[in-house]
């Protein structure tokens, strides 16, 4: 009696068994499926937006105004409307990326490029002192701006500047998107008027002491319509990536250690009780 009792446990565990591995791979099959479909709707809506910016670009690059003119808008379009777009989700909003390689500011919407600016930061030669580089990676930029800046140190004026620093940096070491110098009567620096928009591909004299300069136009709207907090993306001279790939990435790692904090917060409560 004592065997056929055990015997039919075995089999009711064997049946237990096999059933939650039947199970669970149902599960991980569904699963792998909605992933699927999900990864495959990202990919269509990722190439059909690539083929609007693409558009957009185009259109941006013939409207570019040339030769760059100081203090003038960088294109012959007019500035686009920033404000409507407050609202948005946060990768929907506005932010903005400089390509150290193109020497370019672009102002995104989402995915979508809607201006492109003329500009000029230090291509980061090795033998650069660490303060004369521009600084790369993923910033945010501050409440802290304005106008008519006279720096005494090197005699030159900036017509308009706004600041931008780390968000991970408590202490927030600071620079800035400036208009291209001027001396205190308002002449241009016409050497800093010749670096706007080129790549230089050879050792470059540094001039900016990491600040990225623009034309006085630019800069003055950038002054009054970007509001703090607005994402900005600097890419090196190597990085071809798109740059909003690099913002997603980086609110989905804030978007995980948010979660790991909130679970270790849950744990620490625990804990306490």
């Amino acid at each position: 009696m004592e065997k056929k009792k055990s015997s039919w446990l075995a089999w009711l565990v064997a049946i237990v068994l096999v059933a939650g591995t039947v199970g669970s791979y149902i599960y991980i099959k569904h699963e792998e499926g909605i992933r699927a479909v999900k990864l495959a709707k990202e990919k269509k809506r990722d190439e059909h937006d690539a083929k609007i910016n693409a558009r957009m670009m185009k259109k941006q690059r013939e409207h570019l105004r040339k030769p760059v003119e100081w203090n003038k808008p960088s294109e012959t379009l007019p500035y686009p409307e920033i404000a409507k777009y407050r609202h948005y989700s946060k990768l929907n909003r506005v932010w903005l990326s400089f390509s150290l390689a193109k020497q370019r500011l672009y102002v995104h919407q989402g995915p979508f490029t809607i201006y492109t600016m003329y500009a000029y930061g230090n291509p980061n030669y090795q033998t650069m002192d660490n303060r004369q580089k521009t600084p790369l990676g993923i910033f945010k930029i501050k409440k802290t701006r304005g106008t008519n800046y006279y720096d005494a140190p090197s005699a030159r004026s900036y017509a308009a500047w706004i600041s931008y620093s780390n968000p991970g940096d408590p202490y927030g070491v600071q620079s800035m998107l400036q208009a291209v110098p001027t001396d205190k009567n308002g002449k241009v620096d016409k050497e800093a008027v010749k670096c706007l928009g080129k790549s230089f591909k050879h050792k470059h004299v540094a001039q900016t002491n990491g600040a990225i300069w623009l034309t006085t136009s630019d800069a003055e709207w950038l002054e009054k319509n970007i509001p703090a907090k607005t994402m900005l993306v600097i890419q090196s001279r190597s990085d071809k990536g798109n740059p909003y790939n690099e913002l997603k990435s980086h609110y989905k790692y804030l978007e995980t250690q948010k979660k790991f904090n909130h679970k270790n917060k849950e744990k620490d409560h625990q804990n306490e009780d």
